[in-house]
């Protein structure tokens, strides 16, 4: 049996037993983007829920059309196709960041922060990103979100050096982290409170107090993190007294006190 005829095999299995669901589940050593391959999917008829996990991305997306960095086995690349009412694309990115968070917790023994909306942080660094978007098929909504974890990614000589880390855990526990990682979106979407999940995300925030900076329409503004909403959106206290509410969009955040 192939390596990849496993994976799916073993996946199924413990998404049967944890959700009672039964996922289709694809799975490839190279592909462009498993976002792009969900989407083409789901167009061609496919049906939901369905999972894409690949052993690299020769064009792995994120927000905003940037890249995402997808070496061959130095990470988890993984998008799920889910027919979900919602069309707020930030509750669904807060849901996903946590469960990433929740899931390399019980995987790979690491506490991760969040950084609003959709990044994970270890040790001040990028190890994980989220991409939540939405298809709209025979008048039906469905959602894919994606979500790459850096488990042992060197990034020293590439522009990301000293920005992207890892979780530094072996390429190896990639099928039990993606395995708790489908089982805990679906839990966070389908079966737990909204409110208990957005208290969870603001918990494990590594942007409320701290001073921040944020690009909005070419205009940049400093101020203050101070809450998220229960909607998922960031409250800012600005340097001019002002306070504004941010809710993703074309919309660049960062920390200023030394984090990027």
């Amino acid at each position: 049996m192939s390596e990849e005829k496993r994976t799916k095999r073993q996946i199924e299995k413990e998404l049967r037993r944890n959700t009672g669901l039964h996922f289709d589940v694809f799975c490839y050593d190279l592909i462009d983007s498993t976002n792009t391959e969900a989407r083409r999917y789901a167009l061609s008829g496919g049906s939901a829920p369905a999972v894409f996990i690949a052993k690299e991305q020769s064009s792995g997306r994120g927000r905003m059309g940037r890249s995402f960095y997808s070496p061959k086995a130095t990470g988890l690349y993984l998008s799920v196709l889910l027919d979900v009412e919602s069309d707020d694309a930030v509750r669904l990115t807060t849901s996903a960041a946590v469960a990433a968070r929740r899931a390399v917790l019980k995987a790979a023994n690491t506490e991760l922060e969040i950084k609003w909306v959709n990044d994970l942080y270890l040790f001040g660094k990028k190890v994980a990103g989220i991409l939540a978007e939405s298809i709209f098929v025979d008048g039906r909504r469905l959602a894919v979100l994606g979500i790459g974890i850096n488990l042992c990614t060197d990034f020293r000589s590439t522009e990301l050096e000293g920005i992207a880390g890892s979780v530094n855990s072996p390429e190896d526990i990639r099928i039990p982290l993606a395995s708790a990682l489908i089982s805990e979106l679906y839990s966070v979407l389908f079966k737990e409170s909204p409110t208990d999940i957005i208290n969870e995300y603001r918990k494990n925030s590594c942007v409320i107090g701290k001073p921040i900076v944020f690009t909005e329409n070419g205009n940049e503004f400093l101020g203050k993190a101070v809450d998220i909403t229960e909607q998922g959106h960031l409250c800012v206290l600005l340097d001019d007294g002002n306070e504004k509410t941010l809710s993703s969009g074309e919309i660049s955040l960062r920390v200023y006190n030394g984090e990027n």
